[in-house]
């Protein structure tokens, strides 16, 4: 196969959907001989800022002089994306001889992985043969079903944790909490973000079943920001017996500060004399995440984000209102069917002054006349058009010099909008 091929094959599986379970990617990893035991790994679960976090961890490792594995998801642009070793894309031959080496060996065991499975597959055979020092290992959806699971966190970071999945991981928070931390085993060290009351005791009930220490934002470490800007934000981390003033990252948020606080608590935390406060401080200034609040063009301006649940929004919306309180505001927003979109809407009305509602090319994508449907009290224009291209150009025909464009709702929605910027002359 060639590379196309290849591509073709892989993309071909997402028609087995989504099954949660071990069983196949622990067959195959068996055949394989194991290798995601082989690395020591810094593993993510949470709702949101999973990502953000692992991109964090992943550049204060490698400023550490470590060469570093990173497998994320979904991708952006290119599914390359989700598997890098120091911030470099797999090479497509690489991605022709796992597909191949994977295809080969699931037809030997008559097993059928899934789209995830395989990519999971491939990320932990990659690191291995490259001989990464350590592996950022984000969970895809839950933790205890994940394919992710099979690895052992040295460190395990819980990022803040919501609803969101609900179909396939329940409403019950402490359930999906359950799931989420499921991650944790012995040994390890936990590193836990802001939560609610019922997800905390999950956490803490987990740990101690373990036998694994517990580092939880807000207790035993302390994040303070003391600037924010577009172009980047401060802040000083204290835990126990460590005091770090003045870091600083470019990814903007205030949430992003605490993403930040888990990687350096999740870093520190290795006692790893690589580790300095001088790295970790070079790691979090170059780390970056495309597509979380990242500011495109002027005149007007743009601001595509990955916003895709209920709180990602009210983090969204609190960084407009923090950053951009008088600016009119246009919303360009295509959302999957499974979230919640009534709470949604009702919650971007008080920050929006026009809505073009869209149609990203997902199955799962909910058509432009329910998201208008949705928005029962907003009184504004609101335009439906179906496709993303189309929905940028009445964006910007709606726009003023002196406006902000805000492209949301989904992962899909922001991939497809990027693609467009890229190759138009939206971003100036």
């Amino acid at each position: 196969m060639n590379y196309q091929e290849s591509l073709d094959y892989l993309y071909s599986l997402t028609r087995l959907g989504i099954k949660l379970g071990l069983e196949n990617t622990a067959r195959l990893l068996d055949y394989f001989g194991n290798p995601q035991l082989k690395t020591p790994t810094v593993h993510i679960a949470g709702t949101n800022g999973k990502g953000s976090t692992a991109a964090f961890v992943e550049s204060i490792l490698r400023a550490s002089g470590y060469r570093v594995g990173l497998y994320t998801s979904p991708h952006i642009l290119d599914f390359r994306e989700r598997i890098q070793i120091d911030r470099q894309l797999i090479a497509p031959e690489a991605m022709i001889h796992w597909i191949a080496t994977l295809k080969q060996a699931s037809e030997k065991l008559k097993i059928s992985p899934t789209y995830f499975e395989f990519s999971t597959l491939m990320a932990f055979l990659h690191f291995d043969r490259q001989e990464t020092d350590w592996n950022v290992v984000e969970v895809g959806m839950g933790g205890r079903l994940d394919s992710t699971n099979l690895c052992q966190g040295r460190v395990c970071i819980i990022t803040p944790i919501s609803r969101d999945h609900e179909s396939s991981l329940g409403t019950d928070l402490s359930q999906i909490a359950r799931e989420k931390s499921a991650i944790i085993k012995h040994p390890c060290t936990v590193v836990c973000g802001s939560q609610e009351k019922e997800v905390i005791q999950v956490i803490q009930d987990q740990s101690r079943s373990h036998k694994a220490s517990l580092l939880q934002l807000g207790q035993d470490f302390q994040v303070d920001i003391q600037s924010h800007s577009l172009q980047s934000q401060v802040f000083d981390f204290k835990g126990p017996k460590i005091w770090y003033k003045g870091l600083e990252i470019t990814l903007a948020g205030r949430h992003q500060s605490a993403n930040a606080g888990l990687a350096v608590a999740a870093c520190t935390a290795l006692a790893d004399p690589l580790v300095t406060e001088q790295t970790i401080r070079q790691g979090l200034k170059s780390a970056g995440w495309p597509g979380r609040m990242e500011m495109r063009g002027t005149n007007p301006s743009l601001i595509l984000d990955c916003a895709h649940n209920l709180d990602s929004f009210k983090k969204l919306t609190a960084f407009l209102s923090e950053l951009f309180p008088h600016k009119r505001k246009i919303w360009v927003i295509g959302i999957m069917k499974d979230k919640p979109l009534t709470e949604i809407a009702t919650l971007i009305s008080e920050y929006a002054d026009y809505i073009v509602a869209t149609l990203p090319k997902n199955d799962r994508s909910t058509p432009p006349e329910q998201i208008r449907n949705a928005f029962t009290s907003f009184t504004k224009p609101i335009d439906l058009v179906d496709e993303i291209p189309l929905a940028l150009d009445r964006a910007y025909q709606a726009a003023d010099p002196d406006d902000l464009i805000v492209v949301t709702g989904s992962l899909f929605t922001v991939a497809e909008a990027k693609q467009v910027i890229d190759n138009q002359t939206y971003d100036s």
